[in-house]
């Protein structure tokens, strides 16, 4: 890679995101760390979005610009990972933002430890509260076969008697990875228009492949919780995309000779992912009986009968177990009643 390299590229995926695109920008212009590449990839955005990008290019050489049909988020990340330099990627979603220490952070700890990725802790942020989510209390480095066993299996999912369904967090917008590493093993996202959570897929591919990686505690990305997000309206292809995520994800298992400890993880990402589609289901706005159809549709799906069959749902958490259980003998009633108790 060239020696005069951008330390880090920032890849920004833009659509329809005009009332944030600036204070997202802003948190970019003020980093700490000057030697940074930014990737504006404009994904046909619909409103005055591409003539933002372009003037801010005019405004800092900083600044790349990539026009694009419209493919969504992953490809669109794909597409400024083609273009991007810098010896470490980052990736910002353009309605989210970011500690303008950010990214000088994650840089100097990743060249003093010699690491391939650092990830941080981040904020849930609204107009009235932030909530920090901090996964480690102190720097905290992983080598080797402890990235799988300690890092990638609790992204994916946690045992059955764990409480959380995970224990980290799979986004890659709270990291910086090596550039080097990415392109030497042509890593790069699948779509998220067939695959929810595309995200886990792409750290799957990179991080068994990583020798070194840290946790930092600075909570330093903002994760903004707008009310008009798409991932708060109830989606009737979700299902389909976890079908999709788990067949995706068994393969993979296959192909990394993965045995039943890892299996039994993928196993609890689809129940956890399944149970919370059910949950938004039943309290989405649709009328009651096309929830009832549509619980049937999922509860009848085949994978269910096959991971049912092996999992052993019974030790998740009480409250998990019985949704489960409900799943398993198609209880669709109660699991809409089920799915209006605030706990679950």
């Amino acid at each position: 890679m060239d020696i005069n390299a951008p330390k880090v590229s920032i890849i920004v995926p833009i659509y329809n995101v005009e009332p944030y695109l600036d204070r997202c920008m802003q948190s970019l212009l003020k980093q700490t760390l000057k030697d940074i590449e930014i990737v504006l990839v404009d994904d046909a955005s619909p409103d005055n979005c591409p003539t933002m990008c372009d003037n801010y290019a005019k405004q800092d050489s900083r600044i790349k610009v990539i026009h694009k049909k419209n493919e969504g988020l992953g490809f669109a990340r794909n597409s400024g990972l083609e273009i991007a330099t810098g010896k470490y990627i980052a990736f910002l979603d353009s309605d989210d933002f970011v500690d303008i220490s950010m990214y000088e952070k994650l840089y100097s700890t990743a060249t003093q430890y010699n690491l391939d990725t650092v990830f941080c802790g981040f904020n849930q942020y609204d107009s009235h509260h932030i909530k920090s989510k901090q996964e480690v209390s102190t720097l905290t480095i992983y080598k080797s076969k402890d990235i799988k066993d300690k890092v990638l299996l609790n992204m994916i999912a946690g045992n059955p008697e764990q409480k959380e369904d995970r224990t980290l967090f799979m986004s890659v917008w709270h990291a910086i990875y090596s550039n080097k590493l990415i392109q030497k093993n042509k890593i790069r996202f699948c779509t998220e228009r067939e695959i929810i959570s595309e995200d886990i897929i792409f750290d799957i591919d990179y991080l068994t492949q990583a020798q070194r990686i840290a946790y930092i505690p600075d909570c330093l990305y903002y994760y903004c919780l707008n009310t008009n997000s798409l991932s708060r309206i109830f989606r009737k292809d979700r299902n389909d995309k976890i079908i999709t995520m788990y067949k995706k994800l068994t393969m993979k298992a296959e192909e990394l000779n993965w045995q039943s400890n890892e299996k039994l993880r993928i196993m609890r990402l689809f129940i956890g992912y399944s149970r919370n589609a059910m949950i938004d289901l039943c309290n989405s706005n649709l009328k009651f009986m096309v929830k009832m159809n549509l619980l049937r549709q999922i509860c009848s799906n085949d994978i269910w009968k096959d991971i049912l069959n092996k999992y052993p749902y019974q030790r998740l958490p009480i409250i998990y177990a019985i949704f489960t259980a409900l799943i398993k003998y198609k209880c669709h009633l109660s699991i809409y009643v089920l799915s209006h108790l605030k706990k679950i």
